[in-house]
């Protein structure tokens, strides 16, 4: 087995915020899509219609996976796209949004949605660009004899434009994901653009083997009840959190294979390290990409590499991501997290949060809430920022990683007792 230098390269060059080259764990909600897919597309081809209320939200702090879930179903199902899996149906397509930009420009998001409902007739009505063609009266939506046209920019889509799309329905070959990334950054309120079009996909109102997908911070559900979604039925919520440990283990195993390292000690190191940092999907990856370095660095001669080295790497990396979650409101207020960490009762739910920030702010530096902002905003905001995690079943609110709650206690302490954490112990080579 040779090992893929070039492959690690790249690999180490993408980063943590590209779509991982092995795929682990998050089966449960893989299925769950593919299941509301498959029956959507069932109801479609009998002429029944369609369940509302079919969204489904994914939320989870920054490195949980959710970017890196909608990229790998996105890039399965175009691979076997025409390959339809016997008593499956076909398998559905995606359009995948990175941002809120676009569902907030109802011309450019119909005229996406046309092209991954029917390739085949975007590319005969757009032939040029495979976009719609921008006309004095606006843009020219066109399906089976229906022409709708709308200024764009200027609010939002009148519900024809879905009808539009209803009307190619014959046509239809195959189940449609609305997936949209950095949900809880779309703006606007319930009569928004943005807010109609949601509110049109998630109640289904023209019977379309059309799924909403929502994936975001962990107030994301918040966002998307403001913009006129009504509240989640249960089991239509997904919070992503730690990896288990077979997880981790078939990460790491599989990103081996996957540049041809052979078995060896490498894999023990790596268990090692995902077990100290909680198994957080991200903490795994940047620790692979940290093994990438030194395996780069030694030109693919696996004794050469020092695991003490790869362990310092990788704790750099962890420390570097606690950091960037911490916004300059945090930071203002380190004492108060701190302490509020220290005492958290995720059972208490959000009460339980509020109780504690209310029993530890004094008018002293660092024990203040910050500027401008009340108990619940500060509550909202640590949610926000993925120190804090609600859980949709329980209610229930923790630190989605225990061992960025032990880092964020630590800040809290006094300066004298705060000393730099040691990135790593000696250890040998593999």
């Amino acid at each position: 087995m040779t090992i893929d230098i070039e492959g690690l390269r790249e690999f180490i060059e993408a980063r943590d915020r590209s779509d991982p080259p092995y795929f682990a764990g998050r089966k449960e909600v893989i299925a769950d899509i593919e299941t509301v897919c498959r029956t959507m597309w069932q109801r479609h081809t009998a002429g029944a219609p369609q369940h509302k209320g079919m969204t489904r939200i994914i939320h989870g702090a920054p490195g949980a996976g959710k970017t890196s879930l909608l990229g790998h179903r996105k890039q399965q199902w175009s691979q076997s796209r025409g390959r339809p899996v016997a008593g499956t149906g076909p398998k559905p397509r995606m359009l995948f949004l990175s941002g809120a930009s676009v569902v907030q420009r109802p011309a450019d998001f119909y005229a996406r949605l046309l092209v991954v409902v029917d390739p085949d007739m975007a590319g005969k009505l757009f032939p040029a660009v495979r976009r719609p063609k921008v006309t004095a009266g606006g843009v020219a939506v066109i399906g089976s004899g229906a022409s709708i046209q709308f200024a764009p920019g200027r609010g939002p889509a009148p519900p024809e434009m879905l009808g539009a799309l209803a009307a190619l329905a014959p046509q239809w070959s195959a189940p449609v994901v609305v997936a949209i990334d950095e949900a809880q950054n779309i703006g606007g309120d319930r009569y928004s653009a943005a807010g109609i079009i949601l509110q049109e996909l998630h109640d289904n109102r023209n019977d379309l083997p059309v799924m909403l997908v929502l994936a975001g911070l962990g107030d994301t559900v918040d966002r998307a009840m403001e913009l006129g979604l009504s509240r989640p039925a249960q089991g239509t919520g997904w919070t992503l959190g730690c990896f288990d440990e077979a997880e981790s283990d078939d990460l790491i195993a599989g990103w081996g294979r996957h540049f041809g390292l052979p078995d060896g000690d490498w894999r023990n190191t790596m268990r090692g390290i995902a077990e100290d940092c909680d198994h957080w999907p991200v903490h795994v990856q940047n620790a692979l990409m940290a093994l990438a370095d030194e395996v780069v660095a030694a030109d693919g001669k696996l004794e050469d590499v020092q695991s003490s080295v790869v362990r310092a790497r990788s704790r750099k990396r962890q420390l570097a991501y606690y950091r960037q979650r911490m916004s300059p409101e945090i930071e203002g207020s380190a004492y108060l997290v701190g302490a509020m960490m220290r005492d958290l009762e995720p059972a208490r739910g959000v009460i339980g949060v509020d109780r504690l920030i209310r029993q530890h702010c004094i008018d002293e530096s660092g024990w203040r809430l910050p500027d401008g902002m009340t108990v619940n905003d500060f509550t909202r905001h640590l949610i926000h920022r993925g120190a804090l995690h609600k859980h949709l079943d329980t209610g229930t609110v923790e630190c989605p990683i225990p061992s960025f709650r032990a880092w964020l206690i630590k800040q809290g302490e006094p300066p004298h007792e705060n000393d730099p954490e040691p990135d790593s112990r000696p250890s040998p080579g593999f």
